[in-house]
């Protein structure tokens, strides 16, 4: 059963081998309280604490593989949210546009603790590139 929650996974990115941090992003225009949720991978369980406020970005450092891994988030043994990944990038981050609801896609300069910016998405900046090599009035 997935909790019905402002509280999403909303940015994930590799820092080195097995390591890397996940943002979570609370949606709403209240408090969360984080006490009772934890994230997990295939490295283990890392529980959270405190409180976040509405609107609030905040990152988590964890261990996870790069290559065919997931991170979930639980309230208690209710499923929240979940990221799955067949493969991180080296460098960047996978994030979801619009923050708190949208698709995951991939950013070419990670945003961590603060909104996703579609200028830094690699799709948008190579459509930005191929409309002016191939757009309307271009011959080739």
């Amino acid at each position: 059963m997935l909790w019905l929650t402002a509280l999403v996974i909303n940015e994930v990115a590799q820092m080195s081998g097995d390591s890397g941090w996940v943002e979570l992003y609370n949606g709403s225009g209240s408090v969360v309280d984080l006490n009772g949720y934890v994230l997990r991978t295939s490295a283990g369980t890392f529980t959270l604490s405190g409180v976040m406020a509405g609107g609030e970005y905040r990152i988590f450092y964890l261990r996870f593989r790069s290559h065919g891994d997931s991170v979930v988030l639980y309230r208690g043994d209710s499923r929240v949210d979940v990221y799955r990944w067949t493969s991180l990038p080296d460098r960047g981050s996978m994030g979801r546009m619009p923050d708190g609801t949208g698709d995951f896609r991939f950013f070419v300069v990670p945003t961590p603790n603060r909104a996703n910016e579609l200028p830094s998405s690699l799709d948008e900046q190579s459509w930005g590139r191929i409309k002016a090599l191939f757009g309307p009035g271009k011959r080739r």
